[in-house]
């Protein structure tokens, strides 16, 4: 993944802020790893720490550090070593702000002492004598997990610093990278999916407390949020000092001790503007703006197109192409959406919409010539946006294909036009972004998927035959491939490379071309369909800027 810098001068100003810290995994043991397909995920719109380092060993130390500005001497994980020091509770009581601490598995609020899985080592907040000795104050502040749920309903009720610590199994201290991984896939999209941050302005940031104590301390630091552009990373020396110090600038806080208030701040993750439109290749247009996904297109005929994507709200959106012009204006389909969207068309009657909500549930809405329904959930637990496809029986099979929470293809289908749907069918391989499927004809699919080494792998169904095997077609992927079928047994993919630009490989009935180059510099995976009748196939992709491009070209 090819990440760039548009920097802040200073820290803005954040409504709410969010700590989660996870465990004792190095940098490398994370970014890049096949064992955190979701945390990977989450950098095409997040900001990463690339030099980030904890300051201490073992754990204890480095929450004291993140939460007080200091060790204060501490070198073990004691359960009764307590501090009588300030702490960025009292700096954000001071400035007017509200603070909790979110702790998993804690048996009751303000609980002090171990209780398997929760931890008291992972509760700073526990060892500051002004918060654990007064018990209203740390009873009403220092309280479950569970409590998030709740108080994230409303902007008034969630606080303006949260700091979030899973149990020891979820946070990877005694558990699996993949347990993490998954237990952020569970949680992330009901906080990015809050109010805080789809009507104010807020700031997540996920770190590793320390490294498995075999390098150099170096752990990963992934922003999300408002002002946070996707994609980009920042190599200065950080520590977990600079990130107190970043969220004591984001809240307007005093510093604690010399060291946060001698860090540096985090300021070049987080983007005062977005960046520029970089200028593409000749031949392309601009047909909207504004969106935060890969767009998503389908044609109904030779004259109807439609294109979708989410917007800054998160919600759904729809433009229309009528055979002359795009529409002015993007239409809302709403919804909250966590993923890119997957879509098929059977003609100008019908659309079948997909996509991945803040509970990972997969969920459809259907155009059906005169209206929309409603959005309906469909299962699953994604780890990918949804492609679908559809195959030319009668009625039309609506095929939708995901990535589940194991990272599998998974598959459900729908034999009378996308009304009802079978259950799921796990098909293998392991995924590292959105499968891409399409049919040309009513005994055939094809999928293609990114694999763990970002080669673009395909395999193929056949009516009265069944599933291929996996086919390696090469290439270096950074985004999720997609697939057009414009005849019978000719295939057009195209996908990001390594060098930001969109690459083409076609299947022409006997044989795989090489790599193409459509060159271009890309925020996001390609969409494309098939211009019905004309021989032509559509080619979209988004830019850093939100704005959406779309050329034109000769189907294989």
């Amino acid at each position: 993944m090819t990440m760039q810098a548009y920097a802040a001068t200073a820290v803005p100003v954040f409504d709410h802020v969010f700590v989660i810290v996870m465990e004792n995994h190095s940098y490398g043991e994370i970014i890049g790893s096949s064992s955190a397909p979701y945390i990977n995920s989450l950098l095409t719109s997040g900001a990463l720490a690339t030099n980030y380092s904890a300051v201490a060993h073992p754990s204890l130390p480095n929450y004291l550090a993140l939460t007080g500005g200091s060790t204060f001497g501490v070198t073990t994980d004691c359960t009764t070593c307590w501090v009588n020091a300030s702490n960025i509770a009292d700096s954000l009581e001071a400035a007017g702000s509200t603070w909790k601490a979110y702790e998993e598995s804690m048996p009751s609020a303000c609980y002090v002492g171990d209780s398997y899985p929760y931890a008291q080592k992972h509760d700073p907040f526990i060892y500051f004598n002004d918060v654990r000795t007064n018990t209203s104050r740390c009873q009403s502040h220092v309280v479950p997990f569970t409590q998030l749920a709740t108080d994230l309903k409303s902007t008034s009720t969630t606080p303006n610093y949260s700091f979030i610590t899973p149990n020891m199994c979820n946070d990877m201290h005694d558990c699996s990278v993949s347990t993490g991984d998954a237990w952020l896939q569970q949680q992330l999209p009901a906080i990015i999916g809050s109010p805080a941050f789809t009507s104010q302005h807020s700031l997540l940031a996920i770190t590793w407390d320390e490294d498995d104590s075999s390098g150099s301390n170096q752990v990963a630091t992934i922003f999300l949020g408002s002002g946070v552009v996707g994609r980009t990373s920042s190599a200065v020396g950080f520590n977990h000092y600079s990130l107190l110090r970043t969220l004591e600038a984001a809240r307007s806080t005093a510093t604690l001790t010399a060291n946060d208030a001698g860090a540096t701040e985090m300021a070049d993750l987080l983007a005062a503007t977005a960046p520029p439109p970089p200028p593409q290749p000749t031949g392309w247009q601009s047909v909207g703006a504004g969106v935060t996904s890969a767009p998503e297109t389908v044609a109904g005929s030779s004259t109807s197109e439609d294109l979708f994507a989410r917007g800054n709200d998160r919600g759904v959106w729809q433009l229309h192409w009528n055979g002359t012009s795009w529409a002015t204006a993007w239409s809302s389909l709403g919804g909250t959406v966590t993923a890119d969207l997957g879509a098929a068309s059977q003609g100008s009657s019908r659309i079948d919409l997909f996509a991945r909500g803040t509970d990972s549930q997969l969920y459809q809405r259907a155009w059906t010539g005169a209206g929309w329904s409603q959005w309906s959930p469909m299962g699953g637990v994604l780890s990918s946006g949804p492609d679908a496809s559809v195959r030319a029986s009668t009625p039309a099979a609506v095929d939708v294909w995901v990535a589940g929470s194991n990272g599998q293809l998974y598959h459900r289908w729908s034999s009378d036009g996308g009304n009802t749907y079978g259950g799921w069918e796990a098909l293998g391989g392991y995924l590292t972004a959105d499968p891409a499927a399409v049919s040309w004809s009513a005994g055939r699919v094809d999928v293609f998927v990114r694999g763990t080494d970002d080669q673009l792998y395909h395999r193929w169904w056949s009516l009265g035959v069944g599933w291929s095997g996996w086919e390696a077609l090469g290439g270096v992927l950074t985004s999720a491939p997609d697939a057009v079928s414009c005849s019978v047994n000719h295939l057009d993919v195209f996908v990001r490379g390594t060098d930001d630009g969109l690459w083409h490989k076609a299947w022409n009935g006997s044989s795989w071309s090489g790599w193409q180059s459509l060159g271009g510099n890309w925020a996001s995976s390609p969409s494309a369909d098939c211009r019905l009748g004309t021989g032509s196939l559509d080619l979209f992709a988004s830019a850093a800027d939100g704005s959406v491009w779309q050329t034109t070209m000769t189907a294989t």
